[in-house]
């Protein structure tokens, strides 16, 4: 049984991890257990003629992920619960509002990378929701393919109140595997490869760090610099700033 929070406060849980982790699974299970607890807490408050009014839940997944259905969130094992496929974070916000939902659930949040002059528009929609004392619970990929994280998770695990962290089997060795590999026709990716590969075969698999491989571009290489002469230039600047 999980612990729910209090309803009179907002509250961001985030399940993430890496690909075949459980992610989707755990998900359902929550949302299970937030219907399982309102419904308690609804016929508490009839027994002891307090007023309670349960919270709506709205379940929702990117429009990207159709891979089961269009209709539902799907895991790999096979659990499903009916959802809504919404294409944007706004999207998603204006149907919230408009079916008053106090407990929001959303499956591959990860791909909600749409960006405005602060930064990503789900993290502000999210923000929102907690203001709204909403109960939120969103679950994706914490890398991409590179390694790196994967559009706005770093800054939606950043926002959580609580976090969720799974990792899956590596199939090439069976260590922990904490990195989607991204296959393009049977060969891994290049770090610069397109999103779409028109005409290409393509496919993920989880892998470790010492199985995974990626192509990378010298834009991610660090290299030595002599920390003195930076030094120095930052004492040039503020010492002409001062005359």
């Amino acid at each position: 049984m999980f612990d729910t929070p209090n309803p009179d406060v907002g509250h961001l849980l985030v399940i993430t991890g890496n690909m075949m982790s459980g992610k989707t699974e755990e998900l359902i299970a929550r949302i299970r257990t937030f219907e399982r607890v309102e419904a308690i807490r609804a016929q508490a408050a009839r027994r002891e003629d307090i007023v309670y009014k349960a919270r709506r839940i709205g379940v929702y997944k990117h429009g990207l992920d159709t891979r089961y259905s269009d209709t539902q969130i799907a895991s790999h094992s096979g659990q499903r619960i009916e959802a809504t496929l919404v294409d944007s974070p706004i999207a998603l916000y204006n149907d919230v509002m408009t079916n008053t939902y106090g407990i929001v659930a959303c499956d591959e949040v990860q791909f909600f990378m749409e960006r405005d002059a602060d930064g990503y528009v789900i993290i502000k929609v999210l923000a929102q929701l907690l203001r709204q004392r909403c109960l939120v619970v969103v679950s994706g990929l914490d890398k991409d393919f590179r390694g790196m994280p994967f559009g706005p998770m770093g800054d939606i695990l950043a926002l959580a109140d609580e976090r969720v962290s799974l990792t899956s089997t590596c199939v090439r060795c069976g260590a922990p595997a904490v990195l989607p590999q991204r296959l393009i026709d049977g060969r891994p990716a290049a770090w610069n490869d397109p999103i779409v590969f028109p005409g290409a075969t393509e496919s993920y698999e989880p892998r470790c760090r010492r199985c995974h491989v990626t192509f990378y571009s010298e834009s991610t290489e660090v290299y030595p610099v002599d920390t003195r002469s930076v030094v120095d230039v930052v004492r040039a600047e503020v010492a002409a700033a001062d005359e």
